[in-house]
């Protein structure tokens, strides 16, 4: 017999009414196990405030975190992305005086915050760069008569700045500061930032992770059209899974004609799983489960959508985020939750666990 000393990190929120503000700590567990039940629970460590952080991710190998946190000790709103070790930040990248990018995206239906294999690099998404926007005058174009001291025309002067009373769609319902996301690659050695390329204009890129051997990108692409407003409490829009590599080619992995979500890739690098509903069908519709095989470059179903359930059997999969670490180390079992009335049973396929709750 062997027992195995498993360690659980928690985020908590609590209201300090005297500063009228809620205050975020995270806060350690230590559990002694056996092969299959808990033997002892150490008395957990001291809370941790984690005041500012908006995204933090660790490294494969656990021994580095990256986070991105928003400080207003050089200005209001001044982005940061950090590298910890285990003994101390080990990198300091200032994302707001690079000025590559805009705000970062810290929400869960665009964000993300992905180590590649080689532990060089950190992928995020952020708001495209826009020009500084003013109040401009209306200026008629002055034809060009080429005499001498005529000044450049008003159109001319107009160029490379963004008229803060033209409106600009955004994605609503709690996303009202998205509209134009990139896919962000920073480059923790150099302390750099680069945009990535190939994106198509048509879709808004987001809940990224790297392809197989950091080859390049995978993300979930939402059309814009009819409009942008109405996504995070509307699923059903019309999505894909891309991939485009680091030179700028893009890919279309999945149907283009479905609304999917949450791409998460297999610990050995050959299969995808993601999400897949109707597009405009019913709002938290149930919701296939998709494998794209890496190698032969095919979709293959492996869960249905459940019609009706039968009474003690799975009920259908109706969560449309899975978790990030869903598959088991052998690549070929997923853990996930779903509904299934007020009882807790357990599902088991030759490639699914589901724990339903």
């Amino acid at each position: 017999m062997y027992w195995v000393l498993l360690s659980a990190l928690s985020e908590w929120s609590q209201t300090e009414e005297s500063r009228g503000e809620r205050l975020r700590y995270t806060r350690q567990y230590s559990l002694l196990c056996d092969r299959r039940t808990v033997l002892r629970t150490l008395p957990p460590g001291h809370c941790c405030p984690v005041q500012g952080e908006l995204l933090s991710a660790q490294s494969a190998s656990g021994s580095l975190k990256a986070v991105v946190r928003e400080a207003s000790s050089k200005g209001p709103g001044r982005q940061f992305l950090e590298v910890w070790s285990r003994t101390g930040m080990t990198k300091s990248i200032d994302l707001t005086a690079l000025n590559q990018h805009g705000k970062v995206y810290e929400d869960a239906q665009f964000g993300s915050l992905a180590w590649s294999s080689c532990e060089s690099r950190v992928l995020y998404v952020a708001e495209r760069r826009r020009a500084k926007a003013e109040s401009l005058p209306v200026l008629q174009p002055t034809p060009a008569n080429g005499s001498e001291g005529a000044g450049p025309s008003g159109m001319e002067e107009q160029a490379g700045r963004e008229d803060r009373s033209v409106y600009r769609e955004d994605w609503g319902e709690g996303l009202t500061s998205k509209s134009l996301p990139v896919l962000c690659v920073a480059d923790v050695h150099k302390g750099s930032v680069s945009v990535l390329q190939g994106v198509p204009e048509q879709v808004s890129p987001g809940q990224a992770l790297w392809a197989p051997g950091d080859s390049g990108v995978v993300f979930v692409g939402w059309w814009h059209e009819p409009f942008r407003l109405g996504l995070r409490f509307c699923s059903n829009r019309r999505s894909a899974v891309f991939c485009v590599d680091l030179e700028g080619n893009c890919e279309c992995l999945s149907s283009d004609s479905s609304a999917v979500s949450s791409p998460r890739l297999s610990p050995d690098g050959r299969s995808l799983v993601y999400l897949q509903g109707r597009v405009f069908g019913p709002h938290a519709q149930c919701l296939q489960l998709q494998l794209f095989d890496w190698q032969i470059r095919r979709s293959s179903l492996l869960l249905d959508v459940v019609s009706r359930p039968t009474p003690g059997q799975f009920a259908g999969v109706y969560d449309p985020l899975l978790p990030r670490r869903c598959w088991a180390e052998d690549s070929r079992r997923l853990v996930f939750s779903s509904p299934s009335r007020s009882r807790k049973v357990r599902h088991r396929t030759h490639w699914i666990v589901c724990l339903c709750f």
